[in-house]
C-alpha cells in the first residue's frame, strides 16, 4: 500500500471512530509498520491543511479534528447546543444507559427503536455520557454515565437513582424473556426457504 492509499485508509478509520486512535492501534489496523504510518500520516496532514478539518498528532495517538480556522463557528454552535434543553430523546438515551448501561450504540437504538447517534453526540458534547473501549468487540464502544450527569441529578452513586435496583431486575428480567422468545423462534427450513 502506498504513502496516499495508507494516508486514505488512516482517515477512514480515524472518521469511522470519531475519536483519537493509538498509533499503536493504527499499525495492527493497517498491517503496516510505524515508520510507514509516520509517512502516511504526514501526507494526510499536509492533505488537510486548508480545509475545515486537521490531523492532530500527540505523538501517540491520531485524530481528526476542526481546522483551527473554523474553530469559533463550532464553538458558536456546541454553544447553541449547550443552550437548548436535551428533550425527550436525551432523557430517553439517559434512562437507558444510567438504569442499563454500559451500552453500545447500537444497544441503545434497540432500546428506543430509533438512531440515536445525534442524541448520544450531545450527550457526549455535554459531558454527560462518555465512551470507553467495549471489551467484547474492538469495533465499538460503550457509553456510560460520567460523574457530571450523577452530581447534574443530585446523587453520588447508580445505586442511589430512584428505585435503581428493581428496575435494574425488571430489566434484566425482560431481557431474559426476549432472549428466551428469540431462541424458540425455529428457523427456516430450506424447503420453506426455496418455496419464497
Amino acid at each position: 500500500m502506498n504513502d496516499q492509499d495508507l494516508a486514505q485508509h488512516i482517515e477512514a478509520l480515524l472518521f469511522a471512530r470519531g475519536g483519537a486512535v493509538s498509533k499503536k492501534e493504527l499499525v495492527k489496523l493497517l498491517n503496516t509498520t510505524p515508520e510507514e504510518l509516520a509517512l502516511a500520516a504526514a501526507a494526510l496532514g499536509a492533505a488537510s491543511a486548508g480545509r475545515g478539518i486537521a490531523l492532530v498528532d500527540d505523538g501517540l495517538e491520531l485524530e481528526l479534528r476542526t481546522a483551527p480556522a473554523v474553530s469559533q463557528k463550532i464553538e458558536e454552535l456546541r454553544k447553541e447546543e449547550f443552550s437548548r434543553e436535551i428533550g425527550r430523546a436525551g432523557l430517553e438515551v439517559l434512562a437507558a444507559i444510567l438504569y442499563r448501561g454500559p451500552l453500545t450504540r447500537a444497544e441503545i437504538d434497540f432500546i428506543r427503536g430509533v438512531n440515536s447517534s445525534q442524541t448520544v453526540r450531545t450527550l457526549l458534547m455535554r459531558g454527560f455520557v462518555r465512551r470507553v473501549p467495549n471489551p467484547k468487540d474492538e469495533r465499538s464502544f460503550l457509553y456510560e454515565p460520567t460523574t457530571e450527569i450523577l452530581g447534574h441529578l443530585g446523587v453520588v452513586s447508580m445505586h442511589d437513582l430512584p428505585e435503581y435496583e428493581q428496575v435494574r431486575a425488571k430489566l434484566d428480567e425482560l431481557e431474559a424473556a426476549y432472549k428466551n422468545k428469540q431462541a424458540e423462534v425455529p428457523a427456516a427450513s430450506p424447503e420453506a426457504e426455496q418455496s419464497i
